[in-house]
């Protein structure tokens, strides 16, 4: 058998479809397609990752060396959910004008593995600054790390949010604050100031995760 029918094959056993590889691994659409239709092969971690959740022995899934059940990889962890695109602060800033489905199809496009529980329209943010990094203890969000934010979950008291000032065209990062029926972005580090909001502010999504790299 070729790649690609030993690719259909081992995703027919596991139940698998070209979507749940696209949205679990964060392959592209376009990416996926071709390893179906034998226009390309995975290669590097992308062949670790394919092998690992259609929990067959890579050799045998590349070249055909072997049985599928032989030497399988570590499987990758139940409660991963999904892998959400990583976009700028000022994509964010304009979140309703981006076309979610080109940012999924496109090759360009980095994907970050969550466990959050998020709807498809979730996203990825790196954290710029340190804003939201707590020095006294308590609740941090240091500068490099990735959140995963839901446009789709209701802001309330105390949520980290994503928000946009009218007068900025980049998203920004803070807690949201309601006291007194009045509405603030707090950072986490005391030397910024809390920003009083009205009509001035656009709530983008709520933080769901944040990820770190070691």
């Amino acid at each position: 058998m070729s790649f690609e029918q030993r690719l259909k094959s081992q995703m027919k056993t596991c139940g698998v479809k070209a979507a749940d590889i696209h949205r679990r691994l964060g392959i592209s659409k376009s990416t996926v397609s071709k390893w179906m239709n034998g226009m390309n092969e995975p290669k590097g971690e992308n062949a670790v990752k394919l092998a690992t959740f259609l929990r067959c022995n890579i050799s045998w899934l590349l070249e055909g060396k072997g049985t599928p059940n032989k030497n399988i990889e570590l499987e990758l962890g139940p409660d991963l959910r999904g892998a959400a695109p990583l976009i700028s602060w000022v994509q964010a800033g304009k979140w309703k004008d981006i076309d979610m489905e080109s940012l999924h199809q496109s090759t360009d496009t980095t994907f970050y593995q969550h466990t959050a529980n998020v709807s498809d329209q979730a996203f990825a943010l790196r954290v710029k600054g340190d804003s939201m990094t707590s020095y006294s203890g308590g609740k941090s969000i240091p500068e490099g790390s990735v959140i995963i934010v839901d446009p789709n979950i209701q802001a309330e008291h105390g949520k980290v949010v994503v928000a946009r000032l009218e007068s900025s065209n980049e998203a920004t990062l803070k807690q949201l604050v309601e006291d007194g029926g009045a509405r603030f972005l707090k950072p986490f580090n005391n030397s910024y100031p809390t920003m009083p909001i009205n009509g001035n502010c656009t709530i983008i999504g709520v933080v769901r995760q944040v990820i770190q790299d070691f």
